[in-house]
């Protein structure tokens, strides 16, 4: 018998804005993880990215997911918890295996759970056209029947927006998202039915290297010292947020300053190495053991005093 669910459906995006207070919005957290539907289909399940990979194999913990009503097709995300917080460094270390002894070993140290926050079809039907506050009541009816430890319904509040994402941001938790309450669930589009507000911190990083376009920045290497003891370290690239003006002064001040060799070790082949003096300031999500993860410039800092 075939499905009675599509192969496919494009998840709904956030744009990006700042903490507010609304009643006509719900507040939950954005979970640090993989975004993925889960498409049950009674007795069997899968799971697909939102580039449209599939993940069933990599997660057999979650295999549970086949017992939910067929025709369900749910939202959400892959979360692994450490010490309670989500860990998108432990999660995506679960993306790499697909079987055999290692997939188990990993399974077994870093479980995943499913944090669901949305519900596209039930019982075979789109019920995308309805309010979020309708398919939340859908949604949260199937997860206390399904009473399963790794399906877990993405908790909210509605109206104390500011106030949720200071409890984030002291939990240290990736961010949240506001939802009109009202909204429908639009598969694909970017709108501000949806807004996610993220925490970023900052840092000022030294230019060691700058990727050139003609005689512009296109974008720069960088390096920063976190104050750990551990020095000056390269965390990187950084191109998002350069504009055009700061993209010819940087250019221009690369030329003044090249150098042969760069200052710190580094791979970047297609980067003119340049001596020290320029600086920026930059904002980004976490450090993590490649670098910087979502680095964005800021600004630019000549001969800055450290």
């Amino acid at each position: 018998m075939p499905s009675p669910l599509p192969d496919f459906v494009p998840p709904m995006l956030a744009t990006i804005g700042p903490a507010f207070d609304s009643d006509e919005h719900l507040f939950e957290i954005k979970w640090d993880g993989i975004r993925s539907l889960a498409f049950c289909d009674g007795g069997a399940h899968r799971l697909r990215s939102r580039t449209r990979n599939d993940q069933t194999a990599r997660y057999p913990e979650l295999a549970f997911l086949g017992d939910l009503p067929a025709g369900t097709l749910l939202d959400g995300e892959l979360v692994v918890l450490v010490d309670g917080i989500p860990s998108f460094r432990a999660v995506m270390s679960r993306e790499r295996k697909t079987a055999g002894p290692a997939l188990a070993a990993l399974t077994a140290e870093k479980p995943v759970c499913y944090v669901a926050f949305d519900v596209l079809y039930r019982a075979g039907e789109p019920v995308m056209e309805r309010p979020l506050v309708e398919r939340r009541e859908m949604l949260a009816e199937i997860v206390g029947e399904a009473a399963q430890p790794r399906l877990a319904l993405s908790e909210g509040v509605v109206g104390a927006g500011l106030a949720f994402f200071e409890g984030v941001k002291a939990r240290a938790v990736e961010g949240m998202v506001a939802k009109r309450l009202d909204g429908a669930y639009l598969p694909g589009k970017r709108t501000d039915a949806w807004i996610k507000v993220k925490e970023r911190k900052t840092a000022l990083a030294l230019i060691v290297g700058v990727v050139l376009e003609g005689r512009d920045a296109r974008s720069l290497v960088i390096a920063t010292d976190f104050g750990d003891g551990a020095g000056l370290e390269l965390v990187g690239r950084v191109g998002s947020g350069l504009t055009a003006r700061d993209a010819r002064r940087i250019g221009t001040h690369a030329a003044e300053l090249a150098r042969a060799e760069p200052l710190l070790p580094a791979t970047d082949a297609d980067a003119a190495w340049i001596e020290p003096g320029l600086y920026c300031r930059i904002s980004y999500l976490e450090r993590t053991e490649h670098g910087l993860r979502a680095p964005v410039f800021l600004e630019l800092v000549v001969d800055a005093q450290r």
